[in-house]
């Protein structure tokens, strides 16, 4: 599942209330055997990471996996067990994934399963323990709103995939996607809807939230625009120059339904602009360095 990482890892709103489940500041144990720190968990510099069971000693006791430590890795120090986390080492259809802001004393940890996420935790760290708050719960019942409103079924439910964005205000952008069809059943008839909100770690609460259902049109066009799209490679200039004129569309339509009106009215004039020295360049190596440069800044708009 992609994902983009955002921070140094990887709309028209309105308020509604929430009910954010925080729990106990978690007290450091022993570190524990059998563990090591997990792919990509850990915070850019080493300080912190999250430990999870190997595969080999999962299959000696089946219940290390429902046991995830977030760990001081330079001091070796296991911070506390989190919540609602429950993964081993190349365990086959699941997914753990952690998203640092840019200060390594904050992270959202992603709990994947088989085609969407799980749980979603922000944690907080004060270099002995840590507390977590559980932001998952708001985000799926927000989603799962809009699909029961444009399906009129009261039992319906999505997969949802999360993106993330920190700011230095100690506040997380959160976007979210989901559909209730992940395997593409030619009988079910598939319905798709777009979270964005605002969670204030600091206060502990939402400031900003919206769902609504979309088109599978818009859900592919925010896919793109959403994920990260530093690491795609290509056998040759030519099928990256297409890649990107392909990609760079589906960003500016995400942008196009994500914007007010006037706003992207302004975006259509910049964009009609950069076509004309888009054209204008010399070689294929050109096109595809201005094509990626533009693809950043019509990301940054779906923001």
């Amino acid at each position: 599942m992609q994902r983009a990482l955002y921070g140094t890892s990887l709309r028209a709103f309105f308020g509604l209330s929430l009910n954010v489940a925080l729990s106990e500041t978690s007290a450091a144990v022993n570190w524990p055997d059998g563990y090591v720190v997990y792919t990509n968990t850990a915070f850019p510099d080493g300080r912190y990471g999250v430990l999870v069971p190997t595969m080999e000693a999962w299959e000696q006791d089946e219940s290390l996996s429902e046991a995830n430590y977030l760990a001081d890795i330079k001091n070796r120090r296991v911070l506390g067990k989190i919540d609602k986390v429950d993964y081993f080492e190349d365990q086959n259809h699941r997914g753990l994934e952690v998203f640092w802001a840019p200060q390594s004393s904050v992270c959202v940890v992603e709990n994947d399963g088989r085609y969407g996420a799980d749980s979603i935790s922000i944690l907080e760290i004060n270099d002995s323990s840590f507390a977590q708050t559980e932001i998952g719960d708001r985000i799926q019942k927000s989603l799962d709103g809009a699909m029961k409103k444009q399906a009129h079924a009261p039992e319906i439910a999505g997969d949802v995939s999360p993106y993330f964005r920190f700011g230095t205000d100690r506040k997380v952008r959160v976007r979210a996607l989901s559909q209730n069809n992940p395997k593409q059943f030619e009988d079910v008839k598939t319905y798709y809807a777009l979270f964005q909100g605002t969670f204030d770690v600091a206060a502990k609460k939402w400031i900003v939230t919206d769902a609504r259902s979309i088109s599978a049109e818009q859900d592919d066009a925010l896919t793109t625009a959403y994920s990260d799209l530093e690491h795609t490679t290509f056998q040759n200039e030519e099928d990256k120059a297409e890649s990107l004129d392909q990609t760079m569309n589906k960003v500016y339509r995400a942008a196009q339904f994500i914007l007010p009106p006037a706003r992207f009215a302004a975006v259509k004039r910049e964009q009609i602009e950069w076509l004309k020295k888009r054209n204008a360049a010399s070689s294929t190596d050109e096109k595809c360095k201005l094509m990626g440069a533009r693809i950043k800044v019509l990301q940054e708009l779906v923001w």
